[in-house]
């Protein structure tokens, strides 16, 4: 049977959770219990899609991206977070971009979503999506700058579409993936070689 929560949209939960004073990351991810991948996955999403973010961040995400994606490949119903994680509390800038920002992104991108059929087992597609968080994960952990902004959009597609049970948005966030991943790979190898040739020089 579907439960209120699940067919809520996930603006609207996002909304009414920073309706509230104090908003834990714990809170979030049990609001919603088995959807709670999609959700956590396009909450984190949200402030990542600024282009420049405080030191670290961009890694302590994707980090988080890469412990969401080994649960989902390992098939636990829910997300598992660390106790640590959990009580942490979204800053009151986190939840004013949030409501003035990422409320208004997901109203309009929600307009396109609906629940779609994939005719590929449930099973399946969680892992297909955990496969292409983990590598998302691993670029934001990647030295790369301002190369945060791409991959959390991707993630928020991704999630949208998990949330939502969207065929089209699982196969565009997947096509995305490919393509982040391969752009990754080639700003990586350059950086290799211009270090290279600056060590060269060097000597």
């Amino acid at each position: 049977m579907t439960t209120s929560s699940e067919r809520e949209p996930l603006s609207a939960i996002i909304a009414e959770m920073l309706g509230s004073q104090v908003v834990t990351v714990g809170e979030v991810a049990d609001r919603v219990a088995q959807r709670g991948f999609g959700l956590i996955m396009s909450v984190l999403a949200l402030p990542t899609m600024i282009p420049v973010l405080p030191p670290g961040s961009a890694a302590f995400i994707g980090l988080l991206y890469i412990l969401l994606a080994v649960q989902m490949l390992i098939g636990l119903p829910r997300p598992w977070l660390p106790v640590r994680v959990r009580n942490y509390r979204l800053t009151s800038g986190t939840m004013r971009m949030l409501q003035e920002r990422g409320i208004p992104l997901l109203r309009r991108v929600e307009r396109l979503a609906r629940p779609r059929a994939t005719w590929v087992p449930d099973a399946l597609v969680t892992r297909a999506v955990a496969v292409a968080v983990l590598l998302l994960g691993i670029v934001l952990l990647s030295p790369l700058p301002f190369f945060n902004t791409i991959p959390a959009m991707t993630v928020l597609i991704l999630g949208i579409g998990l949330f939502n049970r969207d065929a089209l948005f699982l196969l565009g966030g997947l096509v995305a993936t490919a393509v982040v991943v391969a752009v990754a790979v080639a700003g990586a190898d350059t950086l290799i070689r211009l270090a290279e040739r600056l060590t060269r020089r060097a000597r």
